[in-house]
């Protein structure tokens, strides 16, 4: 009797199932979703950024992820809504780089990267975000990152969240970098992570622009 052909499981994720999602992908500067979280549009144009933050057909905000052979994943994000792509695997997310580049800061989400750089405006800073808890694979990567950065002398900024899980990570990060890397850690201090410190420092902002608008009025 004929045999059943056995049932292939493919032993890597669909790569190019993802690659072909990817390519029917539209780059953007700006979106509804970023606004809201407090991403100026200053921001998510920045050349740093350009061309890391895209949309689908469905309008949701994609932040792709890569590893050493391109595009392996991505992150979708709306209001109500976070997802991974079915299929795919958690790379890296990175800002755009550049040779001048001397801090590279490593965020858990695209959102707190474009978050610490609207706080922290800097042309020498490179940004790498994980999507939360790292793999294996992750780690590899980042290895190399780290060893690179070091060896043309920048230094490493460890900017995940102010929570155990962003503790947890931060070691994580510190057992793969070189030992005589540079390795400083931030975390916002009154908030969870850097995109809520910067919607609260929006808030800030207003509320004093407020009071000496009111100021303003009652001196005439």
């Amino acid at each position: 009797p004929k045999q059943a052909t056995p049932k292939l499981s493919p032993s890597s994720p669909d790569r190019h199932k993802i690659i072909t999602q990817f390519e029917g992908f539209q780059v953007i500067v700006t979106h509804p979703y970023l606004t809201r979280r407090g991403i100026s549009q200053q921001t998510s144009n920045d050349p740093r950024f350009q061309g890391r933050i895209y949309t689908d057909s469905r309008n949701n905000v994609i932040f792709p992820h890569a590893d050493r052979e391109g595009v392996c994943g991505y992150e979708m994000r709306n209001q109500e809504f976070k997802s991974f792509s079915k299929g795919g695997i958690k790379g890296l997310w990175a800002s755009n780089g550049s040779p001048d580049d001397t801090t590279l800061v490593i965020c858990e989400s695209p959102l707190d990267c474009l978050s610490y750089h609207q706080l922290f405006p800097d042309d020498t800073t490179r940004y790498f975000a994980t999507g939360g808890t790292l793999s294996e694979k992750q780690k590899t990567l980042l290895k190399g990152v780290f060893e690179k950065f070091h060896n043309k002398g920048g230094h490493i900024m460890i900017a995940t969240d102010n929570d155990e899980a962003g503790q947890k990570i931060e070691q994580e990060l510190r057992n793969i970098a070189p030992e005589t890397a540079q390795i400083n850690r931030i975390e916002p201090r009154h908030h969870k992570d850097w995109n809520e410190a910067l919607m609260a420092e929006i808030r800030q902002q207003r509320e004093q622009e407020q009071k000496r608008s009111r100021s303003r009025g009652l001196s005439l």
